[in-house]
Parts: C-alpha cells; sequence; structure tokens
C-alpha cells in the first residue's frame, strides 16, 4: 500500500495574512500542518520553522544512512522544530512570543500503520467507510476540563476562554508531543487541518464533503470553501492523506491520485492517456489558488521537496540584521541525531 496526499491552504475572510503552513513528504510519507501564533510575521515565520525543520530532520536521517523508529523519530523532529522555534523566539525580538501549533503523520508500509503526532488544536481525522473519527485530541483549555472533569456543566465551559492552547511549539523549552497510532486499512483517508478549518466546519458536514467528493485536491478545496462560506475567520489548511492498494511513488508526473472507485485496469473503463494527463492538470489546479494572492499554489508532483503554503526556502525572509541578532538555526543546519532502534 501506499499513501497519497494534496494539501490547500487560504488565509481566510478575516486575516490579512497566512499563518498556517503544511509540507507534503511523499519520499517519507509524512505530512504536516501548522498553524502558527503570536502575531503579524511571528505566526508564520514559526509555522515555516515547525514544517521546514521536521521535513529536514527526516532528510538528515537519509544522508546519514540512519534507520529509525518511526513513532520516535517523529516525535523528534517535533522536538527539534519546539528548539529552534523556542531560541529564535528568545533571542530576537521581532518573534518574541511565537509559536506554532502543529499535527504531522508518518505512515509506515511495513506495519500498514499511521503514526500521528501533535501539539495544540490542529487536529488529524479518519474518514473509514463514509465515517468520520477524529484521531487526536486538542491541547486546549475547555478540552483539558472536559477530560479532567467529564461531569463539567456547559454553563460552566462558558466561562472558559476559548481558543486557549495549552501545548504548542516553540513556546517553552520543552514540549509534551502527543504521539497515536492508527492501523490503516486500504481507502482510508486521513485529513490533517488546522483550527480555520475544523472550527468553522461541522464534523458531520466534513463527513458529508469527503463521502460525496473522492478527488483529494478538490475535496481540500471543497472543505476549504465551506469554511469560507461559514465566515472564514482565520486561516484554513486541510491536507488529505489516502491509502490506495499500489505500491510505486505518487509524486510523480505519471502518477495521479485518484478516486476509490477509480480503477488500474486498462479494460475498466474508457479513459486515455490524454484523459490521465489531463486530470494531473485538473489535480493541480484544484489546490492552486482560491483567490489569488491567498491560496498556496501546488508544486509540480515530481518535487517531493517542495513546502507547499509557502516559500520552499529554508532561510527566514524575515530575518533583520539590524534587530535580529544571528543564530546558528540560519540556514537550517542538519539537526543533531541520536541513532533510534531499528523499526522492527
Amino acid at each position: 500500500m501506499r499513501a497519497v496526499a494534496a494539501g490547500v491552504t487560504d488565509v481566510g475572510k478575516e486575516r490579512d495574512h497566512n499563518e498556517d503552513r503544511f509540507v507534503l513528504l511523499p519520499e517519507f510519507e509524512v505530512f504536516v500542518v501548522a498553524d502558527g501564533m503570536g502575531g503579524h510575521q511571528c505566526g508564520e515565520v514559526a509555522s515555516r520553522m515547525a514544517t521546514s525543520t521536521i521535513a529536514n530532520y527526516f532528510r538528515a536521517l537519509r544522508e546519514q544512512g540512519k534507520n529509525g523508529n518511526v513513532p520516535e523519530v517523529l516525535r523528534a523532529s517535533l522536538n527539534e522544530a519546539n528548539d529552534r522555534i523556542h531560541r529564535r523566539a528568545g533571542s530576537s525580538p521581532l518573534h518574541r512570543g511565537m509559536g506554532t501549533t502543529v499535527v504531522a503523520a508518518a505512515f509506515h508500509r511495513e506495519e500498514n500503520k499511521l503514526y500521528v503526532a501533535h501539539a495544540g488544536d490542529s487536529r488529524c481525522y479518519r474518514m473509514r467507510q463514509h465515517a468520520l473519527h477524529q484521531l487526536t485530541r486538542d491541547h486546549s483549555l475547555i478540552e483539558e476540563a472536559l477530560r479532567t472533569r467529564p461531569d463539567i456543566t456547559k454553563s460552566e465551559l462558558a466561562y472558559l476562554p476559548a481558543n486557549v492552547i495549552t501545548r504548542a511549539l516553540g513556546v517553552e523549552a520543552q514540549v509534551d508531543v502527543e504521539v497515536t497510532v492508527d492501523d490503516v486499512r486500504l481507502g482510508d483517508t486521513f485529513l490533517l487541518c488546522s483550527d480555520g478549518l475544523h472550527g468553522f466546519v461541522t464534523d458531520d458536514r466534513i463527513q458529508e464533503i469527503l463521502r460525496i467528493q473522492t478527488i483529494l485536491t478538490d475535496a481540500c478545496s471543497e472543505l476549504v470553501a465551506e469554511a469560507n462560506k461559514n465566515g472564514g475567520g482565520d486561516n484554513i489548511t486541510a491536507v488529505l492523506v489516502r491509502i490506495e492498494e499500489v505500491d510505486e511513488p505518487w509524486a510523480i508526473a505519471t502518477s495521479v491520485p485518484r478516486g476509490p472507485h477509480e480503477s488500474d485496469e486498462p479494460g475498466d473503463d474508457d479513459s486515455t492517456d490524454d484523459d490521465t494527463e489531463k486530470n494531473a492538470r485538473r489535480d493541480l489546479r484544484a489546490a492552486e489558488a482560491i483567490g489569488a494572492d491567498d491560496t498556496a499554489k501546488m508544486p509540480p508532483l515530481h518535487d517531493p521537496d517542495a513546502v507547499l503554503g509557502g516559500s520552499p526556502d529554508d532561510d527566514d525572509p524575515d530575518d533583520d540584521p539590524a534587530t535580529d541578532p544571528p543564530d546558528d538555526d540560519d540556514g537550517l543546519r542538519p539537526p543533531p541525531l541520536t541513532d533510534p532502534p531499528d523499526s522492527d
């Protein structure tokens, strides 16, 4: 089996800039959504640092020829991102107070498992046989109250401030990253999203959209459009990951993520090579701008390392030498890695 993915991010209706960011790493079958916070410039820097650090952590492992236990490597990559963001926030007056929520998923082919690591209220859902299930639990003040006091009343909850996050990358020197695991089945679809989506679209409506729309990029766009229709009060990001039967890599120009009812067999439909090329172009267009300046464009499918949802550059364009002292994070050094135990 393999994991194929698509993603869309949008500024929403009320914000003037996008602090969300996502990255698809098909060569590792790792997918990440980050939702930055801390005000103008700070939030988008934090989310970009998170996604680029996680991506480079996996690349550094590969370059060093190390094999790692997937959940431990996933957790370590988020901890590395937390360390970089926290040190930048502490050393740069421009970035003081910045942080980001994050949800990252890694598919393990040999185990047929999806490992999900997260901090904050960015979520992972699983859609299986038309039923939607939330795999992550929000790290928020309200959710913590519900977990510690299951009998708490709605009136008591109303006194708690909304949207207060209890965990995030970069806020403290250490972060308690929560890692969950799910046994995948063929046809499962996983949604990684920021609160700009799940805060404006009900779970029932998300389930309905995923049930009806089987093209991943179209489904991402429709989820974002639904959040905007319901107010669009925050940045919105949706990444969809589907488990397919075939094993060959999907991040090539001739490989197009298909709907679950589309067949590989040449005699099962009337499609032609021209149709396949047309579908590939359609999948790319579906992830392009809903508003020309607001939505990230999907890179070419053959570029597996591109960071989606923003500039693919690792260096921070917001650095100002006059006010932001240099640090060893600039240029995104390969992270110091321990050699985790080999996965069975």
